[in-house]
């Protein structure tokens, strides 16, 4: 197996087991709070004429962290559905029969 499909089983199996699904939602709610610190960033190095390169970063980072939480968001809210499609079975089977050879 490629190492593309191990990590994608891997995260499916660890989004079905040891609380995933909760640490996924915890990490979105903490990328909210770093968001909101990188957005007030940009607003007052706007409003007091800091550094542009500065400025620029912090808004680099802001829309990283909006995306990645959004892709969160997505992930967590779309869980149930494809939770249901997936052959866990086949998943488990799979990812031990790579982690024998």
């Amino acid at each position: 197996m490629n190492s593309e499909t191990r990590q994608l089983l891997n995260r499916l199996q660890s989004l079905e087991q040891d609380g995933g699904l909760q640490r996924a939602a915890s990490t979105a709610r903490k990328l909210w709070i770093v968001g909101l610190a990188l957005f007030m960033v940009v607003v007052f190095g706007v409003l007091y004429g800091l550094h542009p390169a500065l400025i620029a970063v912090a808004a680099g980072v802001l829309g990283w962290v909006i995306a990645e939480r959004n892709a969160l968001r997505v992930r967590a809210a779309q869980w149930p559905i494809f939770k249901s499609y997936i052959d866990w079975k086949r998943v488990q089977d799979d990812l031990k029969n790579d982690h024998a050879a």
